[in-house]
């Protein structure tokens, strides 16, 4: 990888969620090329280090997934994006 990719990529986040005050994950994956699974995966990465905080969740209806193998396999970006989409539909990070 480059260096600084992460750094470059989490500003990128950071740039939008400024613009926007408050977006959903999905919201925002669309507006950066990305899975709805890679963009939580660099929110959480970024609400674990104190940059963004996170005020609401909500449950996944029966049936609707998120985070299914096809938005991965179809992610623009994915190679940015360490969050794998097990067979069930989870979320699993590569090693």
């Amino acid at each position: 990888m480059i260096p600084g990719w992460k750094e470059e990529l989490e500003e990128e986040y950071l740039q939008l969620m400024r613009e926007a005050a408050i977006a959903s994950p999905g919201d925002l994956a669309a507006r950066i090329g990305v899975s709805e699974c890679c963009a939580v995966y660099w929110l959480t990465e970024l609400a674990r280090a104190g940059r963004i905080r996170i005020l609401a969740v909500e449950p996944v209806k029966d049936g609707d997934v998120p985070c299914d193998q096809q938005s991965f396999v179809t992610c623009q970006r994915r190679v940015t994006c360490p969050a794998m989409v097990t067979e069930a539909g989870s979320l699993a990070e590569s090693v």
